[in-house]
């Protein structure tokens, strides 16, 4: 796994400790984030026509997105109430925590010391299925 960390970002994070509080803060905005993500890609899906023969297992996998939703929100509302319950002199190394993510946009937005970035969705042109 190729880590998305720059070697400024990594200089920059070899120096800082990350206050826990602030991290599980930032963990809960981020669950918060997903759990809205999540909760459009079932509108999403309720907008598609499925066809007369679709698999009833088929259908009761995708109603499996009801429940991502449902515990990304109270995962959320817990990280937040955990964040506020937790002392504030705890702090931990960022590099080893940090390292672990893949996705540079996340690495940004758990970060305390950053402003916290939403990815744009593209609302324009082709549609890829994955």
């Amino acid at each position: 796994m190729t880590n998305p960390l720059s070697e400024t970002d990594l200089r920059d994070f070899e120096r800082r400790d990350l206050p826990l509080d602030a991290l599980a803060a930032r963990i809960a905005d981020e669950l918060d984030t997903l759990a809205g993500l999540s909760s459009d890609v079932q509108r999403a899906i309720s907008m598609c026509h499925f066809s007369d023969h679709t698999e009833p297992e088929a259908i009761r996998g995708l109603q499996g997105i009801d429940r991502i939703t449902q515990a990304l929100e109270d995962l959320g509302r817990l990280m937040a109430a955990v964040s506020g319950e937790m002392p504030t002199d705890v702090k931990l190394h960022a590099v080893p925590i940090l390292s672990r993510l893949r996705l540079h946009e996340l690495i940004n937005n758990l970060d305390p010391d950053r402003i916290r970035e939403a990815a744009p969705l593209a609302e324009t042109g082709d549609i890829q299925w994955f």
